[in-house]
């Protein structure tokens, strides 16, 4: 599972990106609004595609966009987070800050929690764990997305325990939180430096295979107790068309649609899921 849904002001004209000889789509950089104290705006890259160019080269810089349905993408070369796709649409600054994602994947890693780079409590009783997840994309690619949890011992969620007792490499886990960039000063160089991770408020680990069980029972079929009347002919839901006929009345070839228009602007990439 890959879902992001965010609010973002546009931050430039949306231009015109060819990806062959007669096809393409438009690309435009995003900010997401700071979500809470010592935050900074998260730069992403917004990729659009098919009829949804339309309606999205009409936009301009500055203006209020509401992304829903969309699929985050983390580029570990350039460390450059991108949007791919979804319903867009542009709203006002009434509007509330959306900022939510969602994925599924596994563990890259195993903790060491004696790394304070990996596990800590601060003296206000905070604790934090940071952990990393592979999400599959289809087509042997596979994303790399680091995410933390924080919370205090009295919290009735503790996710950053959660993460620190119960994660390790291959372990299956869904995540759910918002992307977050935390932005500081170097004392020693003076300069400003920002790092953007998921901050999670929402885990689900994978269930456990029990090795208890009968094999031959898992893999018993499930046999139905409800009789079934035989029918004399196989009948469409269609009415006067038979079974041995297309069943799908919009598709071209079954004489009852329209054939596909040539479109000017690529299909989103299709991004196949695979369960834990």
């Amino acid at each position: 599972m890959n879902i992001a849904d965010v609010c973002a002001v546009l931050m430039e004209q949306p231009r015109e990106v060819f990806t062959s000889a007669t096809a393409s789509n438009l690309r435009a950089v995003i900010n997401l609004p700071p979500v809470g104290s010592n935050k900074a705006p998260t730069p992403v890259e917004l990729n659009v595609y098919g009829k949804a160019c339309d309606r999205f080269r009409h936009n301009k810089a500055n203006d209020r966009l509401l992304i829903y349905g969309s699929k985050l993408r983390f580029d570990v070369n350039t460390r450059a987070y991108s949007l791919h796709g979804g319903v867009i649409h542009q709203i006002t600054d009434e509007f509330p800050i959306l900022n939510r994602v969602i994925l599924s994947g596994r563990c890259v890693k195993d903790l060491d929690l004696s790394d304070p780079r990996v596990f800590k409590t601060t003296p206000d009783g905070l604790m934090i764990c940071n952990q990393s997840l592979s999400v599959y994309m289809g087509k042997n690619q596979a994303d790399l997305f680091n995410f933390y949890a924080i919370n205090t011992a009295n919290d009735k969620l503790n996710n950053a325990e959660i993460i620190a007792n119960f994660t390790r490499k291959g372990v299956g886990i869904t995540v759910a939180g918002r992307l977050v960039t935390d932005a500081w000063t170097d004392k020693q160089t003076n300069e400003r430096k920002s790092n953007t991770k998921i901050q999670v408020n929402q885990i689900t680990l994978a269930p456990k295979a029990d090795a208890t069980k009968n094999t031959e029972s898992q893999t018993k079929p499930v046999q139905t107790n409800t009789p079934v009347a035989p029918q004399p002919s196989d009948a469409s839901l269609w009415g006067a068309a038979n079974a041995n006929q297309p069943t799908d009345p919009w598709t071209h070839a079954s004489g009852g649609g329209l054939p596909d228009l040539p479109g000017q602007y690529s299909n989103s990439p299709t991004f196949d899921e695979v369960p834990f």
